[in-house]
């Protein structure tokens, strides 16, 4: 990691302090974790030296739970499995989807966790066993449940995990519901994988209809990461009238000036390592093989939908002709990248409004399971489970909310005579939303 990811989180909270005035125990109690969990677990998995044996290993687990602004609320966040799983990166993610909930009126507190490996190294049977014995630790430590923490997909994750974990849960604890991403078929909610990635489009459209961007009939797009979030993105391109032009994963990229997609779509979906890697060759394009290659392309929109701080201060110079940084990733940008972007005057759509669209429709899922309410009025879940309809419900919700966004940073430069940026903007939107539950619980006076 080029750098400490939750240093810049709580750099960025303390930032708002020179735009807007919030109490000094609101920014500290921001700043700190309402709870942390580490621990080992061991499992009898494939021996990577000799696949007909099976071997004891120990893999680290965390979770990390940020804040509560309402006791009656519960925490929840994603899942993942991936080799840079630490306590430091979860709680920063965990701040995040706290803003996340919080901007969308969804009634949590954030949290995030995972297991430190790769999941790739390992059979379905072995993950199938690490899952089912860091379910079992969780719930010995009672960080797991309906009345507490509630798991998503993540990085490294999926629908199947999560019924795994839901299917371990019931066994070893209680028949209830303690996740959302699950499949279809056992409760989960349609469009739930596609949320993300059809989200980015969303909010992109609420930024050009406000004439906070101005873009061409159909601007060109590069794309970093091709997971979930990323591949639905693609998937959605043609719908929103984006054109992506180059794609790059961790195995490899390809740029071409028409890039067809569905042939790029299909080829993954067949490939055993579901890479683009390689594709050039099929496409006639040219091969990206790392970072620096493909933000040097030039083009409107740059995706980064892969992992944290991506955009250095060195890739922000690189930019190329770009007027839109879409963070579909968590936390892809870096502190010192963001004076570079606004100098430059290229327009960043933060993630912590941008990929809500997942943290939405895994709330959906939990409502219809659970019948939580949300503490925004005005966010209505779908009456039924309808992809349609969920659909229409999450694009109200990035409409309303990010309009709103848009209004508080205009309103902000006209009293303050200061730039400011969507991030921080979108981080005081959150906090303002948060602030009245806090003080009811503190019994502050407003």
């Amino acid at each position: 990691m080029p750098s400490d990811l939750l240093m810049n989180i709580l750099t960025r909270i303390r930032e708002v302090a020179a735009y807007k005035s919030f109490p000094d125990w609101y920014i500290n109690e921001l700043c700190g974790h309402d709870n942390r969990w580490s621990s080992d677990i061991c499992a009898k998995v494939t021996d990577p030296d000799n696949p007909t044996k099976k071997t004891w290993q120990s893999f680290k687990i965390v979770r990390a739970w940020h804040r509560l602004p309402n006791n009656r609320w519960i925490f929840g966040g994603g899942w993942r499995h991936h080799p840079n799983v630490t306590l430091s990166m979860m709680e920063s993610h965990a701040i995040e989807m706290s803003f996340k909930c919080w901007i969308m009126g969804i009634p949590h507190g954030g949290a995030k966790g995972g297991i430190a490996f790769d999941p790739r190294m390992y059979s379905r049977e072995d993950l199938i066993t690490i899952t089912c014995k860091a379910v079992e630790k969780a719930i010995k430590h009672n960080c797991l449940g309906p009345k507490y923490d509630r798991w998503a997909p993540d990085v490294g994750t999926n629908e199947e995990i999560m019924q795994w974990i839901q299917d371990h849960y019931s066994y070893v604890a209680e028949p209830v519901t303690c996740v959302t991403g699950k499949p279809i078929d056992f409760g989960g909610m349609p469009g739930r994988k596609e949320a993300t990635g059809r989200g980015l489009h969303e909010a992109l459209r609420i930024f050009r209809n406000e004439n906070v961007i101005t873009l061409p009939e159909c601007p060109t797009a590069i794309l970093q990461g091709f997971g979930n979030v990323g591949y639905h993105y693609a998937k959605f391109c043609r719908e929103f009238g984006i054109k992506i032009i180059g794609v790059l994963d961790q195995y490899g990229g390809v740029y071409h000036p028409h890039l067809p997609i569905a042939d790029l779509i299909t080829y993954v979906d067949n490939h055993p390592q579901k890479t683009v890697a390689g594709f050039h060759t099929i496409c006639g394009g040219d091969e990206i093989k790392n970072d620096k290659e493909l933000f040097s392309i030039s083009a409107d929109i740059v995706v980064p939908a892969a992992l944290e701080e991506v955009i250095t201060p060195e890739i922000a110079l690189l930019f190329n002709n770009v007027k839109v940084l879409l963070e579909g990733a968590n936390g892809p940008t870096m502190p010192g990248a963001d004076p570079i972007l606004a100098d430059r005057g290229i327009e960043v759509i933060p993630d912590i409004y941008a990929n809500a669209g997942g943290v939405l429709v895994s709330y959906f899922e939990w409502h219809k399971d659970t019948n939580l309410q949300p503490f925004d009025r005005l966010l209505h879940p779908p009456k039924e489970s309808d992809e349609d309809l969920v659909f229409e419900s999450m694009q109200n919700a990035l409409s309303r909310n990010g309009r709103a966004i848009i209004n508080l940073k205009r309103t902000i430069e006209s009293q303050t005579g200061k730039r400011i940026d969507n991030r921080l903007a979108s981080y005081i939107y959150a906090m303002e939303r948060a602030l009245p539950a806090y003080m009811v619980k503190r019994r502050e006076q407003f």
